[in-house]
């Protein structure tokens, strides 16, 4: 199959009207032809529904889930972080906690004041993750059904659809990331021109999660083994930084400083309270106020450290947790971090790998959790991260403060977006969710297979022409693979984070099976 060509080109030999011999001035030959146009281009769009049609009637069921979820629980659903996001969007003003990349896309859909709006477009990103997988697969040789497997956890995961459903940035994070491979995917050597658009939506996406500050390095280090050429490469790496820059001088235009946000040792600091051991560390006397003298048993998950208010971070600032992400405790927490990981680098490797292989678990820990301080609601599994027979009123922390309650009410009107759940669209999701979601163990599969066609495309003998050193799968199973590990490492466990490594492991899943020198060739080969 010729890589430049497009996959879904239907076989037509219709071009518009032809008009008869000499029975048309020119003027009535330019009137026909504009008719002719819009002819031509819905039979094209018809004969790509029909040369699809099984992968489009699977589409149709993803699209009529997600019109269930937006009838069950409208008009969005909320966690703690939602309503930060809503007030930067109103205010205009970069975040301490986080990078502001979602508050923009917030920010440009304002002027509608609604979210059902928001959540409306996140679903439709679900959707297209779920086709873009489908059409570059299908693009490097798949059939239909090999093609639709991989997409099908991003197009029915029910936590997908959650989370799409949330004021939250995960699902416009998870589009970028997978736009960034699959555009990387379709061609051996991509045009300039889209190689600039990877790197606009890659520094995008570092603006957006910063789980995506290193994700742009992992792209030039894998465009380098595919071998794309150094114009590419450049340009990709230059337009990935534009975005970067811009929002980092922006947030020193408030704050004085260069940064993406003012977080990163203090969720460090909450990743090693897991194992650090002050008696090993023997810190300084500036920092021997954040150890915690409980035994390693008695102590509470990361990102309690963050939250709680027993804690030696709680002690030293106060109660109010934004008083935890300054500048002054920024510094202090990172030390500490730095100290722990130097002084007990072993503890730090043995914790960062058992919660990476946590994503690997056939169950889910902590989904019977409600308390909003609870452990599954901070790591992602709790009842504010499912569908319940019941939602939290909008917290008094966000209505009796002047400035969150504003902002929500620009996007919600007079209640703030209070969710409602509406029968019988509520009930058929809470049974829907007790069976359809990506099972860690598959998770784990994908990754294995996406593993063995990288060692393909390493070979010399399996080794497809023109995809360089590791062929297809390598970027993005580089990609999925950075998106588990580093949560792990820096700030602690999720299953929120875990969601955002499926679809670059699918793909690279898919792709191990595409093309010459792929899986079941080398299979066949050995038989032989």
């Amino acid at each position: 199959m010729p890589l430049n060509d497009h996959i879904t080109a239907p076989a037509s030999d219709d071009t518009g009207p032809i008009p008869a011999a000499g029975a048309e001035s020119a003027e009535e030959s330019a009137e026909s032809a504009v008719p002719g146009r819009l002819r031509g281009r819905l039979l094209s769009a018809a004969g790509l529904v029909a040369q699809h049609r099984l992968f489009c009637l699977v589409l149709s069921a993803a699209a009529l889930l997600r019109i269930v979820v937006m009838l069950g629980y409208p008009p969005a659903m909320f966690f703690n972080d939602s309503y930060n996001y809503m007030t930067d969007a109103v205010t205009k003003t970069p975040d301490a906690m986080r990078a502001d990349g979602y508050p923009l896309f917030l920010y440009l859909l304002l002027p509608f004041h609604s979210m059902n709006l928001v959540t409306g477009l996140q679903a439709l990103m679900g959707l297209a993750m779920g086709v873009a997988i489908y059409a570059v697969l299908r693009r490097r040789g798949l059939p239909w059904w090999g093609a639709t497997i991989p997409a099908l956890p991003v197009l029915f995961d029910v936590f997908e659809l959650q989370l799409e459903h949330m004021i939250a940035a995960d699902a416009l994070f998870y589009t970028l990331i997978t736009l960034v491979l699959v555009l990387l995917c379709w061609w051996d050597r991509p045009p300039l021109a889209v190689a600039v658009l990877v790197g606009l939506a890659t520094g995008y996406a570092t603006t957006v999660r910063s789980v995506g500050e290193p994700l742009l390095i992992l792209i030039v280090v894998g465009m380098l083994a595919r071998r794309m050429g150094w114009r590419r490469i450049a340009a990709t790496a230059a337009a990935g930084l534009l975005p970067i820059v811009g929002y980092m001088a922006w947030f020193h235009s408030a704050t004085g400083r260069y940064a993406l946000d003012e977080s990163t040792g203090t969720f460090l600091y909450s990743r090693v309270q897991s194992f650090a051991d002050c008696g090993r560390m023997n810190p300084p006397a500036d920092l021997r106020a954040l150890c915690d003298p409980r035994a390693l048993k008695d102590r509470p998950i990361s990102q309690e450290y963050l939250w709680s208010n027993d804690t030696p971070l709680a002690k030293l600032t106060g109660k109010n947790p934004a008083k935890r992400f300054t500048p002054a405790i920024e510094s202090l927490t990172m030390r500490y971090a730095k100290l722990a990981i130097e002084s007990q680098p072993l503890d730090y490797a043995k914790v960062v790998t058992k919660d990476t292989l946590r994503s690997f678990y056939w169950t889910r820990e902590g989904t019977n959790d409600k308390a909003s301080s609870s452990v599954g609601n901070l790591e992602g599994s709790g009842s504010k991260f499912r569908f319940e027979s019941s939602v939290e009123d909008v917290p008094s922390w966000v209505s009796h403060n002047p400035t969150n309650a504003r902002a929500a009410a620009d996007f919600g009107g007079a209640n703030y977006g209070q969710p409602k759940v509406v029968r019988p669209w509520s009930t058929i999701l809470q049974d829907y969710q007790k069976r359809v979601y990506l099972r860690g163990p598959f998770l784990l599969l994908f990754l294995l297979v996406g593993a063995v066609g990288i060692a393909l495309g390493v070979r010399r003998k399996t080794r497809v022409p023109g995809t360089g050193w590791g062929g297809l799968p390598l970027l993005p199973w580089l990609v999925g693979v950075a998106l588990l590990v580093l949560p792990a490492m820096t700030a602690g466990f999720s299953y929120r984070y875990v969601l955002a490594a499926v679809p670059p492991l699918c793909l690279a899943a898919g792709l191990t099976f595409a093309a010459r020198g792929n899986l079941i060739t080398w299979l066949r080969q050995r038989r032989g």
